[in-house]
């Protein structure tokens, strides 16, 4: 069963730079480094999956006809195991984390290779835990439609009331989930902000099982809103990768020029020297994640406990106790880095790229 959406309205694209960076530690000479990047290019390939163990399906899950999907980011060392896994994203039960850790732990890859020589390096992979099923329950599709119109009608009592039903009822299926996440992505782009927009939109499109799920045309516009959505919250590094799966399908051209040119845009900003900041909170969780785009940050304005910071590189792993007073360069050849930070809930920063 297919479900048509409205149009989300349009989101306004912009770079911000952030404030004037601290005293930088000592980084390696630009000549060197320059003469990396150059050689990385062309000897540098990444982990490789050899044999990949399937997860076993929890059985609560099963019972309950619960789906999810959960992505793993991880190192893989010189052997070709991985090790230092963290759960990133997920959709379902916690159950699902446990499952696709276990089945990770028993796959093997074909370690990274640099001028011939095995290295550690960072990977990532997706585990889906789906069932027979396919489409949405008569009830949830009319109940999607109804807050839809409420949204389009500005009527949001009424919206409230609806997604209230959807609360206690949950969606059954990867399906109903995808829908259930367009539905909160309108909402949010009419009366939230653009973190709860850009949360609901990357549940809805933001993995794979959103391509086989919504139609081509409601898919491909939901991305190009996150991708604005992206820039406007700085969360380059995702940016460019939305961009890159927009790529794959055939779009007009006149959807795709605007986002050319921020494209052009955010380019020129990952080599220049201008500064940006983000906020960050860890809420209820004991981490933070972000993909770094620029090689040098620093942390500013804590409030509450960060502990360590771990940076999953493409060609380095590195653990490190956090300093408040430091400011971190990463060697531009073991780029793009996973930047992972653990502290206690609800604690609060700014993170400063330059």
């Amino acid at each position: 069963m297919r479900i048509a959406l409205r149009a989300l309205g349009a989101v306004v694209a912009a770079v911000a730079c952030g404030n004037e960076p601290a005293t930088p530690v000592e980084a390696p000479p630009p000549e060197t480094e320059a003469a990396s990047d150059i050689v990385a290019l062309d000897v540098y390939s990444r982990p490789r999956s050899v044999s990949r163990a399937t997860p076993t399906y929890p059985r609560v899950a099963l019972s309950r006809n619960q789906e999810g999907w959960v992505r793993l980011d991880f190192m893989v060392d010189t052997n070709g195991e991985p090790y230092e896994i963290a759960v990133t994203e997920s959709v379902g039960p916690d159950v699902f984390h446990d499952a696709a850790t276990k089945a990770l732990e028993k796959s093997r890859f074909e370690p990274a290779r640099f001028d011939g020589q095995p290295l550690d390096a960072g990977h990532h992979l997706y585990y889906y835990f789906e069932m027979d099923s396919d489409g949405a329950r008569a009830w949830f599709v009319r109940t999607f439609r109804a807050i839809m119109t409420a949204i389009g009608e500005g009527n949001r009592k009424e919206a409230d009331r609806l997604l209230e039903e959807f609360d206690s009822s949950g969606p059954l299926n990867l399906y109903e989930d995808a829908f259930l996440h367009v539905a909160r992505s309108g909402y949010f782009a009419k009366w939230g902000d653009d973190w709860q927009q850009l949360e609901a939109l990357d549940r809805a499109v933001g993995h794979r099982t959103a391509r086989e799920r919504l139609p081509e045309a409601l898919y491909t516009s939901l991305q190009r809103a996150r991708f604005l959505l992206l820039v406007r919250t700085q969360d380059f590094g995702r940016a460019v990768q939305t961009f890159e799966t927009l790529a794959e399908y055939p779009i007009e051209e006149d959807l795709l020029a605007p986002l050319h040119a921020v494209m052009d845009e955010l380019e020129t900003l990952r080599t220049d020297d201008r500064p940006y900041s983000v906020p960050g909170d860890f809420a209820g969780r004991y981490t933070w994640s972000y993909d770094l785009f620029k090689d040098e940050f620093f942390l500013a304005d804590v409030h509450g406990q960060i502990e360590e910071i771990k940076l999953r590189c493409a060609k380095k792993y590195v653990f490190l106790r956090f300093d408040p007073d430091l400011q971190y360069k990463i060697n531009r050849e073991y780029l793009p880095c996973h930047l992972q930070l653990v502290g206690d809930p609800g604690t609060t920063f700014k993170l400063t790229q330059l």
